[in-house]
């Protein structure tokens, strides 16, 4: 014996019926414009190109290093080069768990980060930090350009 009605009638307090619903009368309308579709833009010939601008400022030297953490989830960076101020660090750990990496200290000759785990410890309930071994991907840049 046959049902009447689709899967979107027989599930009326089901938030699932509401979108089948949705679906199937979507797909039964057409789409009707009020007005007409505006005509494509015609492009003409191209000019002659433009005289050269000026030359840019230098780039701006960036550092990149992988340092591994310690037992306590620190790791410590020491900049190739000292810069005369405090630079902008970036820190990406590369964990087989969630984790996030905290700048505890920046300074101008080095950067310690400390990477924690995102879910907390089952037992205590506290957020605690990763173990020896994890991999952060880090990276400065001067805080100032020069130029």
């Amino acid at each position: 014996m046959a049902l009447r009605g689709g899967p979107p009638r027989r599930l009326q307090n089901n938030p699932l019926g509401g979108i089948l619903r949705d679906l199937d009368r979507r797909s039964r309308t057409t789409t009707r414009r009020k007005k007409p579709a505006p005509p494509e833009a015609i492009e003409g010939p191209r000019g002659p190109r433009g005289p050269r601008g000026e030359q840019g400022p230098p780039a701006v030297p960036s550092a990149g290093s992988v340092v591994e953490t310690g037992d306590d989830g620190r790791a410590v960076w020491a900049y190739p080069e000292r810069y005369e101020e405090a630079p902008v660090l970036t820190a990406v750990a590369m964990s087989e768990r969630p984790a996030v990496v905290v700048l505890e200290d920046v300074q101008e000759g080095f950067a310690v980060v400390r990477v924690w785990q995102v879910r907390p410890d089952p037992v205590s309930g506290l957020a605690c930090p990763v173990g020896s071994g994890v991999r952060v991907h880090v990276t400065a840049r001067p805080a100032r350009a020069s130029g």
